[in-house]
């Protein structure tokens, strides 16, 4: 049986209405992440440059007026702590990677240095690099043919803490080998410093004519010691090498030096003041009594007379001797010797 349409209109009409869901939106909340990223980028800029200006200034405890030593040799981390230890900065990793962003790792140089202020990073690192000691240079003139007494003399007359005996100990054995000549150190200069500076210098200023020395299978030891003596000869270019070889020539014959210069070093003596007893003084330095060489170089000579010594010049003389006003003369015989004698010093 079909339903009435009135009855399906009813039932319909007493249906429950349906509302479809509406859509809401809801406002998106901040993100604030990116402000606490900014923020915490602000406060490790800031709070770096603040540790990064609190490392370059000084020290409270600067060490005023101490000197600090930086040893040669050593690298740029062992100077960083040095001088961190030593209170100069306050960070060896700040004045690290200051000298690295300068490249100047092996600009540094080592030596004593005197801080009479406090001094931030820079002015730190700018001394050392510029080598900048901060302690006065005294010039001191070694003069050719000095002994290693003498210089010991002159050092300690120039520098009023230099310790003269030590500096004799440790040189007495270089005797000869300690260049003469101008030199300039720090007021503080120690005894071993100063040794090794003439020493090395010497060595310098000889090495050509140790090689040439070499290459004419000459012993450079004999060529120092004569050097020594002809340093204490004679004063002229000239004389040097005509006394050279004299003296040479002498003991290829087999002739006893005869010369008065070793007196001086060995019982400070000199031709003015040597007696006839001193002359038969027993030792290898009287080379009236010893033939050959002495057992050592008397002085320090210069590099003309090392070069006298090293070329000799060939004369037909075997005798000299020096008058009052130092001019040499010179003789073929031991006759002719002995006439100038007459006539020069007597």
């Amino acid at each position: 049986m079909r339903t009435p349409l009135f009855f399906n209109y009813y039932a319909k009409m007493n249906e429950p209405d349906t509302i479809a869901p509406m859509e809401t939106q809801t406002s998106p909340r901040p993100n604030y992440r990116w402000l606490w990223s900014l923020l915490l980028l602000a406060v490790l800029v800031v709070g770096g440059t603040m540790k990064w200006q609190k490392v370059n200034h000084p020290p409270s405890d600067f060490p005023v007026g101490k000197l600090i030593l930086i040893p040669s040799g050593i690298t740029l981390k062992e100077i960083s702590a040095l001088l961190e230890d030593e209170h100069v900065i306050q960070s060896q990793t700040a004045f690290t990677i200051r000298v690295r962003l300068k490249g100047a790792e092996s600009h540094i140089l080592a030596g004593d240095y005197l801080f009479t202020s406090p001094l931030d990073l820079a002015s730190v690192m700018k001394r050392l690099m510029g080598g900048e000691h901060g302690i006065e240079r005294l010039r001191v003139t070694i003069p050719e043919g000095t002994s290693v007494a003498g210089i010991g003399r002159i050092l300690k007359g120039t520098f009023v803490q230099f310790d003269e005996e030590q500096f004799v100990v440790l040189a007495k054995e270089n005797e000869g080998y300690l260049f003469p000549d101008t030199y300039f150190f720090f007021s503080n200069a120690t005894s071993g410093h100063v040794a090794k500076t003439l020493m090395e210098t010497f060595r310098k200023k000889t090495n050509a004519l140790r090689g040439e020395a070499i290459m004419a299978e000459k012993n450079w030891s004999d060529i120092v010691i004569m050097a020594s003596i002809i340093e204490e000869e004679a004063a002229t270019a000239k004389d040097r090498r005509i006394i050279s070889g004299i003296l040479w020539k002498r003991l290829l014959k087999g002739m006893h030096l005869g010369v008065d210069a070793p007196f001086a070093y060995d019982i400070g003596k000199n031709s003015a003041t040597l007696t006839t007893i001193d002359l038969k003084y027993d030792s290898p330095y009287n080379t009236y009594l010893y033939g050959g060489l002495p057992p050592t170089p008397i002085t320090n000579p210069g590099l003309d007379s090392i070069d006298a010594a090293l070329h000799p010049e060939t004369s037909p003389y075997y005798y000299y001797l020096s008058d009052k006003g130092d001019t040499i003369h010179y003789a073929k015989t031991f006759d002719e010797h002995k006439v100038n004698k007459e006539r020069y010093i007597r």
